[in-house]
């Protein structure tokens, strides 16, 4: 184990010019200088390419080309590290300044572990407010992705050991790869610390019938059948939930119901368009 492990961050965009630079930025300006930044782009056509050439002295790889979705995108970015620990950001999400020194001193801490999980700083633009939300159990990954995959590294050995993401997912391969990983036995590492901020502007509170039936595809792929079903009524039963909800216009409502009563939110705050003001709140939890 490397006293200071290399980090390979990955990120993969396609027409993203309006969010990618807020994105870049916060991984270029890290306080852990062991890093190296990838960029897979999907082939944009919206001024993506002209910001990535503004950065390339700054960005160890970028391509840009078209791919067969997000997770093949990523699998790109994978094969392409020479980091020991891969952390995958999605443009509009930031890592928080301390993001990789934290995971540094908990990879050092714990070399057992294979998979390094924190917290997120939800950001609703729509709400005008961040939300942090307590921290994620490896142990209830058999029932949902239940670790926050914006704030999750994994070293590269875990690839190489149990393979890339499953690209034929277009949403679920997150969970279906973090779910392979933790059946198969690995370690997962929790680092009570807030290292993300999540973009969450304009996402519905219902979930779409194509990610039901993915979830419904991992949990017959890797759980037995009784707790494969279990799980998958439990999730057409929510589905169907809130979708009655958004239809009368209940989301603010189920909102402050998730975070009071399901999700126990931890720590919230008004959003002014300032990200640094979040970190400022939250630098010291």
């Amino acid at each position: 184990m490397m006293d200071n492990p290399v980090f390979s961050i990955v990120t993969v965009c396609l027409n993203a010019a309006s969010t990618l630079r807020g994105t870049i930025e916060s991984v270029l300006g890290q306080n852990y200088p062991h890093l190296e930044y990838i960029v897979v782009d999907g082939g944009s056509t919206d001024g993506t390419r002209e910001i990535l050439d503004r950065y390339k002295d700054r960005l160890a790889k970028a391509i840009s080309e078209p791919d067969d979705g997000i997770y093949d995108a990523f699998n790109k970015g994978v094969e392409l590290a020479a980091g020991e620990i891969i952390g995958i950001l999605n443009t509009g999400d930031r890592y928080a300044p301390w993001a990789l020194s934290t995971v540094a001193e908990a990879a050092r801490a714990h070399p057992e572990c294979g998979v390094f999980h924190g917290k997120l700083a939800v950001i609703d633009e729509t709400l005008s407010r961040w939300t942090v939300y307590p921290l994620g159990n490896s142990a209830r990954l058999p029932r949902n992705m239940s670790i926050a995959h914006p704030a999750t590294f994994v070293r590269k050995k875990m690839y190489e050991k149990h393979g890339l993401f499953d690209a034929a997912y277009k949403i679920a391969g997150d969970w279906d790869f973090a779910l392979r990983l933790y059946l198969a036995g690995e370690r997962f590492c929790p680092i009570d610390t807030v290292l993300t901020a999540f973009d969450n502007a304009g996402v519905s509170s219902v979930p779409s019938k194509r990610l039901l039936a993915e979830n419904r595809r991992v949990c017959f792929r890797h759980l037995r059948f009784t707790s494969a079903l279990r799980e998958t009524i439990k999730g057409e039963l929510r589905y169907r939930g809130r979708k009655i909800l958004d239809l009368l216009g209940g989301y603010r409502a189920y909102v402050r119901y998730r975070d009071k009563r399901l999700l126990k939110a931890e720590a919230s705050g008004a959003y002014t368009g300032s990200l640094n003001e979040v970190w400022n709140a939250l630098r010291d939890r």
